[in-house]
C-alpha cells in the first residue's frame, strides 16, 4: 500500500512540474536581445606589445655559407672562418599583441593575436574564433 501512495505522489509531482514549465499561451514571452546573450563580449582593458626574438635556426645559416678571409689593416695575421659562423644572430623580432578583455558576465580572458591596430583600452568587443574584434553597434 505504501508502494502505491509513493508511486501515486511521484506522478503527482511529475505531473505538477511538467505543467509549470509549460508556458501558458495568454502570457507574454520574453526573449534576450542579441547583445545580453553574447556570452563572449566585453570591454578592453589593455592591449599590449609583445616582441619575440627570433633565433636563426641551422638551416638558414647553412644556405649562407662560405669561406671568409679576413686581414686586418696594420696585421699580420689573417683571420680565417666561415660565413656560417653566425652564432646568436638574430632575425627582426615576431610583434604580437596581448589583449586582456573583461568579459560581460565578469570574467576576464587574455588574448594573443598579430595585430590589434584597431583596439583601445574601454572599446567593446567580442571575441571571435580565438581573435578580439569590435562589436558591432
Amino acid at each position: 500500500m505504501k508502494r502505491r501512495h509513493f508511486a501515486a505522489l511521484a506522478l503527482a509531482l511529475v505531473a505538477a512540474s511538467a505543467s509549470a514549465q509549460s508556458p501558458k499561451p495568454d502570457s507574454p514571452v520574453f526573449k534576450a536581445s542579441p547583445a545580453a546573450s553574447c556570452a563572449e563580449c566585453g570591454v578592453v582593458r589593455s592591449v599590449k606589445r609583445v616582441e619575440r626574438p627570433q633565433q636563426i635556426t641551422a638551416q638558414e645559416r647553412e644556405s649562407t655559407a662560405g669561406f671568409v678571409a679576413q686581414v686586418p689593416i696594420g696585421g699580420d695575421k689573417p683571420v680565417v672562418g666561415s660565413a656560417a659562423d653566425t652564432r646568436g644572430q638574430l632575425k627582426p623580432p615576431v610583434v604580437s599583441y596581448e589583449v586582456v578583455v573583461r568579459l560581460d558576465d565578469g570574467r576576464f580572458q587574455l588574448v594573443v593575436q598579430d595585430d590589434a591596430a584597431d583596439l583601445r583600452e574601454g572599446d567593446k568587443v567580442r571575441i571571435e574564433r580565438g581573435r578580439v574584434v569590435p562589436r558591432e553597434k
